[in-house]
């Protein structure tokens, strides 16, 4: 659905200049208004250790997730590296047997 187009009526129009001028305390659109510095919140040494372990225990948690990711992946990769190479292994294993006398197998 496309946006309807507005109608130039639809506006606001300047209908009046203000002689007065405006109040000092007031920003104009010239004036960059710097916003207010955030209010200063110190951490007691109890605070930051609490802080700091809910960090180490949340990065722990991660690490073990993606971890666990990675060596599932790497552990199929392996089995499936593993069955292909035994694959094709296979037929030489089976004429090897086929081909050797009955008294001398183990």
């Amino acid at each position: 659905m496309s946006p309807k187009p507005t109608d130039s009526s639809d506006l606001p129009v300047l209908t009046q200049v203000v002689g007065a001028p405006a109040p000092e305390d007031l920003p104009t659109l010239t004036e960059v208004v710097a916003p207010p510095p955030p209010a200063a919140h110190s951490l007691s040494e109890e605070e930051i250790q609490q802080l700091l372990r809910l960090l180490e225990s949340r990065l722990e948690v991660v690490f073990t997730q993606k971890l666990s990711l990675h060596l599932e992946r790497l552990q199929r990769l392996a089995v499936k590296q593993a069955v292909n190479e035994f694959r094709a292994a296979l037929p030489e294993l089976l004429h090897e047997i086929l081909n050797t006398p009955p008294q001398s197998r183990p």
